[in-house]
């Protein structure tokens, strides 16, 4: 215990290089012989820990915070010994051929795909960032000018400014979608039934700032009121917002700001959160190839949806090989775009840590492009099934769809929820279920009184859509007895008999 007070207090102390005028050089850094205790200490004195072990973090420190952990029994092997040296080795790695979104690329090429793809989708600002930047979304969809009853995705990159990877998944995803619309029949259906919104620089002056000044920068470019720079968006949203792995020091990596959405960037995702009402999201960072899901704020606080964010996370991490993990089991963080999204707006939200270092040479973006994008695609598609049994999802939604997609949202939700032990879970799952197997009753007694029995032998062939076919049965048999004209009567004595 003295050891953990000694090592905290030598902490607190070297975090004041906020008020030394010279910028210290920072380096990526292995600590060891940690305990859970001193990990979850050190993020809440402002350290940017990047990735953890059982009895390790690696830390981003300055250089001269090195022998500190060294004279207090703390083994250190240094990853990177500084840090914008990294940067400038990277952006040497680019070429025509591989090269990393900058905010001017990323804004011109939206517009670009806008141009070329209007009917599927269409460029919005926002909001603006605290140096008065757009901050650019692209939402793909079948009428991207109209507000549809349909699921809804958001993806995210770059809340924090140094992890420039995390804008590479979101714009592959665009990509692919736009790309593949007139030839995937997958794809075309994610753009018809779904409203995907895709946001890769939240916060457009750090990445602009990490890439033109070639610094290893966090944050964003706030002026603070001590004379330091920069807010984490990743600490400033207002579910549980707090001191928990945030630091009240503006010098700090993980500064909260000084209240709740004190920040543009993060105000502006809540407005769009607040006015497109999101089923499922995910927001990208890196490194340590890791699923992460709410709750962040603290340990082992239940979650409702905990078996649908299990089930998500791990049919995603088949794609990625990545470590799906409760958001807290990494070290507790208060404030943090997963939390909001869950734990205000019933979003099933995750985050992921791409890679395995903050920014790889350019020749891998392809490489983890290819691993995630499948996993993006994955949780849009997830949006309209088991975002339909969520607090997130609302009737109109139900209302609304198609033969096929209540039949996958049939078929997804009971195989995960048979034998449901929670009670009150159960009967909330059933209540939506029954919604959506009154919706695609409605829709196969429709093709029925045309004289088409194609969704019937459908829903009769599949197990899950018992519930689906009594409503059909009763329908059919109801209106047939008052109007013998509705239904052919080979029709009716099928059903009658199956």
């Amino acid at each position: 215990m003295r050891r953990l007070f000694t090592t905290i207090f030598c902490c607190i102390s070297l975090l004041s290089f906020g008020t030394v005028s010279a910028e210290p050089v920072k380096c990526l850094a292995k600590v060891g012989k940690l305990t859970n205790k001193q990990i979850v200490s050190l993020a809440s004195l402002g350290f940017d820990i990047a990735k953890r072990g059982v009895d390790f973090a690696e830390i981003v420190i300055d250089q001269d915070q090195v022998m500190a952990f060294v004279n207090k029994g703390h083994p250190v092997k240094v990853i990177i010994e500084d840090l914008d040296a990294y940067i400038k080795k990277v952006k040497a790695t680019q070429n025509k051929n591989s090269s990393y979104y900058t905010y001017a690329t990323m804004e011109k090429q939206f517009k670009a795909w806008a141009a070329e793809y209007p009917e599927i989708c269409v460029v919005e600002s926002i909001g603006k960032s605290f140096e008065d930047r757009d901050v650019w979304a692209l939402k793909i969809s079948d009428n991207p000018t109209k507000n549809e009853e349909e699921p809804a995705a958001l993806i995210m990159g770059a809340h924090h400014s140094r992890e420039w990877p995390s804008v590479e998944v979101p714009m592959a995803t665009a990509k692919q979608m736009l790309t593949e619309y007139a030839s995937n029949p997958e794809i075309k259906n994610l753009v018809d039934n779904r409203e995907t919104w895709i946001v890769p620089m939240v916060n457009p002056d750090g990445v602009i700032y990490s890439m033109e000044k070639s610094k290893y920068w966090r944050k964003n470019r706030r002026k603070n009121a001590d004379g330091s720079y920069g807010v984490d968006p990743n600490r400033n949203y207002g579910y549980q917002w707090g001191n928990a792995g945030a630091s009240n020091s503006g010098s700090a990596d993980t500064y909260h700001g000084t209240g709740p959405f004190s920040e543009s960037e993060t105000t502006n995702i809540k407005k769009l959160a607040e006015r497109e009402k999101f089923q499922a999201s995910i927001s990208f960072h890196t490194y340590s190839e890791l699923i992460l899901y709410p709750f962040s704020y603290a340990y082992n606080i239940p979650n409702p949806d905990s078996k649908v964010f299990v089930k998500m996370a791990g049919d995603m991490s088949r794609f990625n090989k990545y470590t799906p993990k409760i958001s807290a089991d990494l070290y507790p963080a208060m404030g943090d775009t997963d939390d909001f999204l869950y734990g205000e707006l019933k979003v099933l939200s995750f985050t992921f840590e791409l890679c395995s270092t903050f920014i790889p040479a350019a020749s891998e973006i392809a490489k983890f492009n290819e691993l995630n994008v499948p996993a993006v695609l994955y949780l849009i598609d997830k949006a309209g099934t088991y975002g339909l049994v969520t607090p997130a999802a609302h009737d109109e939604l139900i209302n609304n769809l198609s033969l096929d997609a209540g039949l996958k949202a049939i078929i997804d939700n009971v195989d995960l929820f048979a034998g449901e032990g929670n009670v009150a879970m159960r009967n909330e799952v059933l209540k939506q279920i029954e919604k959506i197997s009154q919706r695609t009753a409605v829709l196969v007694c429709a093709d029925l009184r045309n004289g088409d029995s194609a969704s019937w032998l459908r829903i009769k062939n599949t197990p899950q859509a018992r519930l689906a076919i009594s409503f059909v049965r009763n329908r059919v048999l109801f209106e047939s007895a008052h109007d013998s004209s509705a239904y052919r009567e080979d029709l009716v004595a099928e059903i009658k008999n199956s």
